[in-house]
């Protein structure tokens, strides 16, 4: 086994989420999955066993537990990949798969000469599971210490929603970049919701001219905040895309109240009803990991 530490949706070469990737050489137990995402100490670990030239077998684990999948992370394993020569292009853009408990997704590697420089991840069919309202607004307001006035998205007519990619997550608008990075979280109490609603975490938003912005809380699984987050990420312009709030492309920045700067790219499309969710950014290599 090697593998690396690696820094997805860096932002003007900085920031970026920190994900751990494994390469295996034959399978090993869960149980030495989650050891090692919790020597790692990130937030997701992607493990990856190669099937044939363009299909993957992919795993990701915190270091709590494994979780069906994980953006910023597959964005760090398929860089790596390219950055190894495990795949290979030539001023071109590579497709490929990974099988993942959220299905088969196809994956597409940028490359400039032979050096990788963006990955796009296909995402999950996006699904509403609920719109939130009365005592389930207040929960979202009082985990926030926010008020209730303070939820929604000046102009349009959106509500917290459960919505998945991939993963659950309870997708909340904020009025206002401002009231974005001055939530002062209580953790205990959005662990405790999460888990009454069967989701991740909590993805929330703004937009300022045009531009959004995001933070993401998911202590249920171990994650205090991330500075990225690629399904959340999804899950978020999905469901724009839905409300016809965007036309399909759109940028978020997210982790600039961690000073921790992170873009990611969103990319939705729809033909003959069904929709192709795409997340993608850049990735920058930490450190090496030897076994």
């Amino acid at each position: 086994m090697y593998g690396a530490v690696l820094n997805s949706f860096t932002y003007e070469n900085s920031g970026g989420n920190g994900a751990g990737v494994i390469i295996l050489e034959h399978e090993i137990p869960d149980s030495e999955k989650r050891k090692i995402a919790g020597e790692i100490g990130l937030s997701e670990t992607a493990f990856i066993k190669q099937i044939d030239e363009t299909h993957f077998d992919v795993s990701f684990f915190t270091p709590l537990c494994e979780v069906e999948l994980c953006g910023h992370a597959t964005i760090a394993a398929f860089f790596y990949l390219g950055h190894e020569g495990i795949i290979n292009g030539l001023n071109e853009t590579k497709k490929v798969y990974q099988r993942t408990k959220a299905g088969m997704l196809e994956i597409e590697v940028n490359f400039k000469d032979s050096i990788p420089q963006y990955v796009l991840m296909q995402q999950s069919q996006p699904k509403i599971y609920e719109e939130l309202e009365g005592v389930d607004v207040t929960k979202i307001a009082k985990s926030l210490n926010i008020e209730e006035r303070q939820i929604g998205l000046e102009g349009h007519d959106i509500k917290s929603a459960i919505v998945s990619t991939g993963l659950k997550d309870i997708i909340i608008p904020v009025k206002s970049r401002d009231v974005l990075n001055n939530i002062q979280a209580d953790l205990n109490l959005i662990e405790d919701f999460s888990i009454e609603k069967g989701v991740v975490g909590y993805h929330v938003y703004s937009m300022e001219r045009n531009q959004f912005f995001a933070r993401n809380f998911a202590p249920a699984v171990g994650i205090n905040e991330e500075c990225a987050t690629g399904t959340s990420n999804g899950a978020l312009g999905s469901l724009l895309f839905m409300k016809k709030i965007t036309h399909g492309i759109m940028e978020v920045i997210q982790g600039e109240s961690m000073k921790q700067k992170s873009l990611i790219f969103v990319q939705v499309s729809e033909n003959n009803h069904i929709m192709d969710v795409r997340v993608g950014g850049k990735a920058s290599i930490l450190k090496n990991i030897y076994f």
